[in-house]
């Protein structure tokens, strides 16, 4: 993990059309962003289609993306337009809102490995942000849930940039960790597939 390069050096090389780096930050933003997703929309497959929606938005757009502003922050911008965009579409289709319904009902009946498997990994990941120590939460809660940039949380925090940063580290470093420690394989295989 040590050899690899920060997180604006991935942001740098997709912007000029690195795949592998688009990769690494779809891995590195994954299941956030899902998350983020869900609470929204409350539906698991339509947040999976948004976060890969916003991700294509992102390929097409990663040229626009200025390297000196918090890439975080963009792309929850984006997400948060997205649902929001999408929820709009959903409420005024009636067709499209059928058609949501009908997925509803259809899976109050069954859950598939998938699912559970997302279930597992949420309620590891909530019990981990429920472990952090106060300030760390409230960093990521700011960047990672929030989409505020290191600068925006710094400033609404009184901390400096620098520590906003460590504070990330140190987070993902004790999420990670955590799954290791308390799931199961599953788990731990979907934290490293889609957290780092």
């Amino acid at each position: 993990m040590d050899s690899m390069p920060p997180g604006d050096v991935w942001v740098r090389r997709m912007r000029e059309g690195d795949e592998a780096a688009f990769t690494q930050l779809y891995r590195q933003y994954h299941p956030a962003l899902y998350l983020y997703l869900l609470r929204y929309c409350k539906i698991p497959s339509l947040a999976e289609d948004l976060v890969h929606d916003v991700f294509l938005k992102l390929w097409e757009v990663r040229e626009r993306i200025d390297p000196a502003q918090s890439f975080t922050g963009y792309l929850y911008r984006i997400a948060r337009n997205h649902v929001f965009k999408t929820i709009q579409r959903i409420a005024t289709d009636e067709a499209l809102r059928a058609q949501v319904c009908r997925n509803l009902e259809s899976r109050a009946d069954t859950l598939p490995e998938d699912q559970v498997a997302d279930k597992q990994y949420e309620r590891l990941f909530e019990e981990a942000l429920d472990r952090m120590p106060p300030q760390r939460l409230r960093v990521f809660r700011l960047c990672r849930q929030e989409g505020r940039s290191y600068e925006e949380a710094a400033d609404m925090l009184g901390i400096s940039r620098n520590a906003v940063k460590k504070h990330m580290v140190l987070g993902m470093r004790f999420i990670y960790e955590y799954v290791h420690r308390y799931g199961d394989v599953l788990a731990l295989g979907y934290l490293l597939v889609h957290l780092f």
